[in-house]
C-alpha cells in the first residue's frame, strides 16, 4: 500500500523531483535517438546492412517511444503534483481570511 500524505508538505515534497526525473528520461530519450542516427548510418545499406536494419530499427524506435512516453507521463504527475499542492495551499490561504 502507498504512502500516506498527512500535510501539503507531504505533497511537495513527494512530487518535488518529478521535475529533475522528467528532465533525465528526456536527455536519456534524446541520447536513445541519436544513437539510432548513428545506428542508421553505420550498418550500411548492402545485404548485411539491411539484415540488420530490419533486426535493429524497429525495436529501438519502440524504445524510444517508450522512453518519450515515460518522459511526458513523469512530467505530467509532476506538474499535476504540484497544481494539486497549489490549489490545496490556495484553500488554506482563502480558509484562513474567512470570518
Amino acid at each position: 500500500m502507498g504512502e500516506q500524505l498527512t500535510s501539503l508538505e507531504d505533497l511537495k515534497a513527494k512530487f518535488g523531483k518529478y521535475p529533475e526525473l522528467a528532465d533525465l528520461f528526456k536527455e536519456i530519450e534524446a541520447k536513445i535517438r541519436e544513437i539510432n542516427e548513428y545506428n542508421k548510418n553505420s550498418a550500411g545499406h548492402d545485404e548485411l546492412g539491411k539484415t540488420y536494419h530490419e533486426n535493429v530499427d524497429e525495436p529501438t524506435a519502440t524504445i524510444t517511444e517508450l522512453l518519450k512516453k515515460v518522459w511526458h507521463a513523469v512530467e505530467n504527475a509532476g506538474q499535476g503534483g504540484t497544481n494539486t499542492a497549489d490549489i490545496l495551499n490556495n484553500g488554506d490561504d482563502q480558509a484562513a481570511h474567512l470570518p
